[in-house]
This record gives structure tokens, C-alpha cells and sequence, in this order.
């Protein structure tokens, strides 16, 4: 029973996030059905690297199954057996065999997330819900600043969202080692590498970037905030729209 890992890219808008729900209108359910497609009497169970949240992209997401007993099919077999029962909006990109040890969540080291806004007075067609559109003008050099405060090892409490069984104890610590605005035409992008990501975390870092560099508020307000020097968190959570799952780390296999 081999343990094959994939990495995933997916479009983020027709579903409600990756973790399985009654609905069914996750990615996890809809790459689930397209196994039970390929082997209809053995249903899976794929184990990802994280969640991603409703409307939330994907490039470069790990998961891992155990392929079941008997089954003969290649990798390659698999990723293009996946691909032919999965919808356009979810490609298997890789496929391989791992060690059995291997596990897509507690093994990761690191992710790479990026969150793109169109900055340009018009939302084009074709980034409509690819990317978030703020038209507001953004002070770079301000922008830079204050990514360069969150690089570092921090307490993110007050830049995390609640899922509503929190008990006080949660390791709310996290390191980021890259923190970085880039500019291509009406596109900003801002890229978050760091050893793990709280509930939201990016997207309410980027709500209190985007209040510093639009002149809204100080960068004192946000390294308070970061530092914890006030009481309260930031309320100001951008849109899942820009936000893309870029790449998980782990190390290498030996």
C-alpha cells in the first residue's frame, strides 16, 4: 500500500473551502468522488497539508493517500486518471510515491502564500475573484515598512481569526521569514514565507498593511498591534479573493 503524495491547484471560487463538508461543495469532497470514479468500491481519505478557506486558491497544495491494497496504477496513472474525473477547476499538477512516514500537515516546515490586488481604477473581467481590487493609491515605501516589521518571530494573536473552540492555550507563535511587496502594473503583490499561518492570518496581516499604506493609519498602530503593546485585535480582513496557497515546504527526502 504505497503512500503517494500530490500537489494540487485549484480555483478557489466555485468551492467552500478544502475541508470536507455535508454539502459537498469542497475540494477535498469533489478530489474524494473523482477516487471513488477510479475505484468505486474502496473510498479514500486524502489528508492535506492545511485548510484553505471559501473562495481561497490553491498552486502548490500537498496532500498524501494510501493507495489501497491490490491497486497497481503508477503515480503517473494516478495524477492522469485524477485529473480526467476532477472538474477544470482542480488539476493534480505532481505525483509520487513517499515513504509511509510521510504526512502532508505534520511534516510541513514552511508556506509560501501570495495575495494579489488590482489597483488599477477598473476590475477587469478576468480578475474577478483572482485577485482583490483596491483602487485606493498605495504608499510603496510605507507598504515595504511595514512588511519588514513582520519579519521576525511574533506572537500573531491579535492578527488571528477565532474558529470558535479556542481555550487560551494555543501557540499563537509563528516565525516569518519573508515579508514582501512587488509591483507589476495595476498588480501588487504581497508575498508572506513563514513556518506556519494562524486562522486568517494572512489575510488580516494584509488588512492592517493595506490601512498603513493607503495613510489610514500608522505604522505605530501596526506594531502595536503586532507587539501586542494594545488591547484588541485588527478587524480589517482583506477579501479570500487574492489569496493563493503557493508552495509547502518539507524537508527533503532521503
Amino acid at each position: 500500500m504505497p503512500r503517494l503524495r500530490l500537489t494540487l491547484a485549484y480555483d478557489g471560487r466555485p468551492f467552500a473551502g478544502w475541508q470536507s463538508q455535508p454539502s459537498g461543495r469542497t475540494v477535498q469532497d469533489t478530489l474524494e468522488k473523482a477516487f471513488l470514479q477510479i475505484l468505486p468500491d474502496q473510498p479514500l481519505r486524502v489528508t492535506a497539508s492545511g485548510r484553505t478557506d471559501a473562495g481561497v486558491h490553491a498552486l502548490g497544495q500537498v496532500v498524501h493517500f494510501d493507495t489501497p491494497a491490490g491497486s497497481a496504477l503508477p503515480p503517473d496513472a494516478w495524477l492522469r486518471a485524477l485529473n480526467v474525473h476532477l472538474p477544470p477547476s482542480i488539476r493534480v499538477m505532481e505525483s509520487w510515491i513517499v515513504p509511509d512516514t510521510f504526512h502532508a500537515r505534520f511534516d510541513a516546515t514552511g508556506k509560501t502564500y501570495r495575495y494579489r490586488l488590482w489597483t488599477g481604477a477598473v476590475l477587469p473581467p478576468l480578475e474577478a475573484g483572482l485577485a482583490c481590487h483596491h483602487p485606493r493609491p498605495l504608499e510603496l515605501a510605507a507598504l515595504t515598512e511595514a512588511c519588514l516589521a513582520l519579519q521576525g518571530t511574533h506572537d500573531f494573536t491579535n492578527f488571528a481569526a477565532f474558529r470558535g473552540h479556542e481555550d487560551g492555550t494555543e501557540d499563537n507563535i509563528r516565525t516569518l521569514w519573508t515579508v514582501a511587496p512587488s509591483m507589476a502594473g495595476a498588480v501588487v503583490t504581497l508575498t508572506f514565507h513563514g513556518s506556519g499561518f494562524l486562522y486568517k492570518m494572512v489575510r488580516l496581516l494584509t488588512g492592517g498593511l493595506l490601512r498603513v499604506a493607503t495613510g489610514r493609519e500608522p505604522l505605530t498602530w501596526f506594531t502595536d498591534l503586532l507587539h501586542r503593546r494594545v488591547p484588541g485585535k485588527c478587524s480589517h480582513v482583506a477579501p479570500a479573493a487574492g489569496l493563493y496557497l503557493v508552495e509547502v515546504d518539507y524537508p527533503e527526502m532521503t
